[in-house]
């Protein structure tokens, strides 16, 4: 009778971890590279140059609306309940003098809309001139 011989029991399949580590490091590069990166998405505005010297204005060229900490909006200190109230007021004002500054002032605790919804329809009425002003609470 002949020698039976030993069975080797199987190898188990190995996965090569060696170049794990430059795989990984040329996926991360990858992606780096690849993304694009989304941009912020602002209010376009070109803003004058900062001058020396200040100009003074007079009360009546100015048309004033205020947007207080709850969203509230003023024109000349009167509360107003709509929007387009406003852009009425604001149009009969330009109307009359089409060199009138449209000023807001917005309390920096008010909603951040409130202010955009304002300058939206004084972009809408095509006024030349906008000055936007923020409020600090008192304290």
């Amino acid at each position: 009778m002949g020698v039976i011989p030993k069975r080797k029991p199987p190898e188990e399949a190995e996965i090569p971890t060696a170049s794990m580590a430059d795989i990984a490091f040329l996926l991360i590069i990858f992606f780096m590279v690849s993304t694009v990166f989304a941009r912020d998405k602002g209010l376009k505005m070109l803003l004058p140059e900062k001058q020396s010297e200040t100009v003074k204005l007079k009360s009546q060229r100015i048309i004033d609306i205020s947007i207080n900490d709850a969203g509230q909006i003023f024109y000349n200190d009167t509360p107003v309940q709509n929007l387009m109230d406003i852009k009425q007021k604001i149009q009969e004002e330009i109307k009359k003098d089409p060199k009138k500054i449209v000023l807001i002032k917005t309390n920096v605790q008010a909603p951040y809309e409130r202010m955009i919804e304002v300058l939206d329809i004084v972009k809408q009425l095509k006024v030349k001139s906008v000055a936007l002003k923020s409020i600090r609470p008192e304290g």
